[in-house]
């Protein structure tokens, strides 16, 4: 499986990480092989794009509250990589990419798939590391830049891509690499969930945790906008080219996955008090903690000193969307 791997010095194939053609051996660092030195982000000139090295584990408070309850199922990740793992059997290679945290490349891996979690960002992937904590043979970590990927054409089965292409200024050029590297019979997969029915009492609670969660959120932007902030995205249409790439996608359910989740409220605070955004990568932390301190007063006065404790409620099931690329 190493030979799919580019040499990123000469773009010859790799041996075991190794160029047999120019001698460059990949560097592996804390476990992750490091096949670019671009920066974790870049905000000018050509291809930009936001990388997570200033949120780390903060982006996912609900993972690491899992981890903390030493549970291994991570909701609808581990539940759409059973699903892969059913359809496709163990004998594929999937790249995950904007891997982060490992929440989907991890679950993959579990399942005996080949899987490779590339992202730009090495602190983010550091967490994967410790998460995998050195039980899956199957999963390579991989500092790698999407724009180019350090893959050989036609090597991977699937390329799994979960709310990472948003995050780049091109997505053009992300897809015509996504492509690629796929094999002619593979598939582009994203996650998904979706809600499932509530009764009126469950109904009611979510829509107030839902309106609480809205206030809050508003008052704590203005107060960065007072600041200066000036939140940084891309308009990128990513949509638009992946239709423009790719048959229309077409759904499969996890039949037998059902969630409920209470603690919407708590998490999104906590992303909020962290400034794990990524519209918030560029913001100093002296605004954030300012814009924070405010709103936490805001929601103590309006809504009670223990306002973090309200509850929604969630259910919601998990499937995939399997997209094919246009002939």
């Amino acid at each position: 499986m190493n030979s799919m791997f580019i040499c990123p010095k000469c773009k010859n194939r790799l041996n075991s990480f190794k160029c047999t053609v120019c001698g460059y051996e990949v560097p592996r660092i804390n476990f992750i092989y490091q096949f670019c030195s671009d920066a974790p982000v870049k905000f000018d000139g050509e291809n930009q794009y936001i990388g997570y090295d200033g949120i780390g584990e903060d982006f996912e408070p609900a993972v690491t509250y899992w981890d903390t309850n030493n549970t291994e199922r991570y909701g609808v990740y581990e539940a759409c990589g059973d699903l892969i793992a059913e359809k496709f059997g163990k004998g594929i290679t999937v790249l995950d990419l904007g891997a982060g945290l490992g929440t989907a490349s991890i679950p993959l891996a579990k399942n005996g798939l080949y899987t490779i979690a590339a992202d730009i960002s090495n602190v983010m992937l550091s967490t994967a590391v410790k998460r995998a904590n050195g039980r899956f043979d199957k999963l390579i970590c991989a500092r790698m830049n999407a724009y180019e990927l350090m893959l050989a054409d036609n090597s991977v089965d699937i390329v799994v891509e979960n709310a990472m292409i948003h995050l780049v200024d091109n997505p053009e050029d992300v897809i015509r690499e996504i492509k690629r590297v796929l094999k002619h019979d593979g598939y582009l997969i994203r996650y998904g969930s979706y809600a499932q029915p509530l009764n009126k009492e469950e109904t009611e609670k979510n829509t107030y945790c839902n309106a609480v969660l809205s206030d809050i959120s508003d008052f704590y932007y203005q107060k960065l906008t007072q600041q200066g902030y000036k939140g940084v995205w891309f308009d990128n249409h990513a949509n638009d080219y992946i239709e423009k790439n790719f048959e229309q996608p077409y759904n499969e359910v996890a039949e037998s996955f059902s969630e409920i989740f209470t603690e919407k409220l708590k998490f999104r605070l906590y992303r909020m008090r962290k400034g794990a955004h990524s519209d918030l990568q560029n913001t100093p932390k002296e605004f954030i903690a300012k814009a924070w301190e405010a709103a936490d007063c805001y929601a103590k006065e309006k809504y009670g000193e223990d306002y973090i404790n309200i509850e929604g409620f969630s259910r919601y099931g998990a499937a995939i969307d399997l997209y094919k690329v246009k002939e």
